[in-house]
């Protein structure tokens, strides 16, 4: 049970850089989209727009899920949720969910 602990934190360290970096990057390219009141149909505008949206969605899951890193419930939906996102933050994420999993179901 001792070396579980330097595991979890490592997980939980991980997860929440993981949600800042998606966070702030979302919000970073949603202040530097352009004509949103533009109501043309754009499909790639519309395609930036979800992946912003998504971003900042799991990063906020990220930020809330990084304490419940010790669930194997919690780290499989990190671990997924960081797949999904697939950006530097998604890769913490993933990683942050994986180490948690890991720790959970192996004894060392």
């Amino acid at each position: 049970m001792a070396s579980q602990v330097p595991l979890l934190t490592l997980a939980r360290l991980l997860v929440l850089i993981g949600g800042i970096v998606l966070l702030v990057s979302g919000i970073l390219e949603a202040a530097n989209v352009g004509g949103l009141m533009d109501l043309g149909i754009n499909l790639a505008r519309l395609g930036s727009l979800t992946g912003i949206v998504v971003g900042i969605l799991v990063g906020i899951l990220a930020l809330v899920g990084s304490r419940e890193v010790d669930n194997p419930a919690w780290s499989l939906i990190l671990l997924i949720l960081g797949l999904f996102v697939g950006s530097l933050g998604g890769i913490l994420v993933f990683i942050g969910g994986l180490i948690g999993l890991v720790s959970h179901y192996v004894k060392v």
